[in-house]
């Protein structure tokens, strides 16, 4: 017993944690869940290439990818979807101020990008992800 104590003691705080999830629910049908969370994984998937593109010295190609896959261009991405498919239609205000000031970030980043200078990509490139961990901190689908 006394061998597992430790584990014990490591795992307890864990489990507390994952019990306690102040994130505010935000009720969806499973297709627009769905299309969000395609969506979201398009974003990491283009936030890799990006800093991939950056970390390459590619600027103008982090920037193209910027804004095609997150900026204000890849807004309305569900516009002809089903209205139970649409993700928008479900998220509170804030959540969907957070969402709005992703893409325009990704925009402005493009812009920044675009002059050549990491340093300052990089900078720009901070409230986009931040974004992301604004909303993901604060709201939840499940």
């Amino acid at each position: 017993m006394k061998k597992y104590l430790p584990l014990l003691l490591g795992v307890l705080p864990w489990l507390t944690f994952a019990a306690e999830d102040g994130r505010q629910l935000v009720q969806m049908p499973p297709e627009a869940r769905a299309e969000m969370r395609a969506e979201m994984l398009d974003f990491q998937s283009s936030l890799h290439q990006i800093i991939d593109a950056l970390a390459s010295g590619k600027s103008a190609e982090a920037a193209d990818i910027a804004e095609a896959k997150i900026g204000v261009s890849a807004m309305g991405r569900h516009r002809n979807s089903p209205p139970n498919a649409r993700p928008g239609m479900f998220m509170p205000n804030d959540m969907h101020m957070i969402a709005r000031n992703m893409h325009v970030a990704a925009s402005e980043f493009a812009r920044t990008a675009r002059g050549g200078d990491v340093a300052k990509s990089l900078g720009a490139l901070q409230p986009v992800m931040g974004a992301c961990v604004a909303c993901h901190r604060s709201y939840r689908t499940q």
